[in-house]
């Protein structure tokens, strides 16, 4: 059942070199530039096949690009989120640190206040408590320093001293108008 036709490679006669150059073009002319190389797509079915692989592969890099970056776009907030996450780890590790120091201070202290010794210290100290038979003596100077911060001695004249209602009035007019003082 031969048609006479055949289809392939063996079926077409070799290519001649230099067989697409037109006549005119090969007779003898001294100065000819070398004909420009251009990919020649092969005509016929050959050329066919090869646009198809180009199509291809083409396609198959469009639909590469178009997958990673629905990757990209569905990861990128989880990936987020878990960098966020992870730093908040780190700071609430730090802060846990952190209160663990300050329960082992106060620890060592509730030990020391379980000290009769240091009890006993601490109320002659802030509280001013002597065991009986025991006389306490306070030093009060006299001239105080020039940067305390007394609201009193703010108000107080430097040439002499108020009474202490007067003391008490002008402190509450200093109070209503901080400007208007005199």
């Amino acid at each position: 059942m031969a048609t006479g036709r055949s289809r392939g490679p063996a079926s077409r006669p070799p290519r001649r070199p230099g067989a697409g150059r037109s006549r005119a073009s090969g007779r003898g002319g001294a100065s000819q530039s070398p004909p420009a190389r251009a990919v020649a797509v092969p005509a016929g079915w050959r050329g066919r096949l090869t646009q198809a692989a180009r199509d291809r592969r083409a396609r198959r890099g469009l639909v590469l690009v178009a997958v990673l970056s629905f990757l990209a776009v569905l990861l990128g907030s989880s990936v987020a989120a878990y960098v966020g996450q992870r730093s908040d780890i780190a700071a609430l590790r730090e802060k846990v640190a952190a209160q663990e120091q300050d329960v082992a201070a106060l620890e060592a202290e509730r030990e020391r206040w379980r000290d009769p010794a240091y009890v006993e210290q601490q109320a002659r100290q802030r509280l001013k408590f002597v065991k009986p038979g025991e006389k306490s003596y306070t030093v009060l100077d006299a001239e105080p320093e020039a940067g305390t911060d007394d609201p009193v001695a703010a108000v107080v004249e430097p040439g002499g001293a108020l009474p202490w209602y007067q003391v008490v009035w002008e402190s509450t007019r200093t109070a209503d108008a901080p400007g208007a003082r005199r």
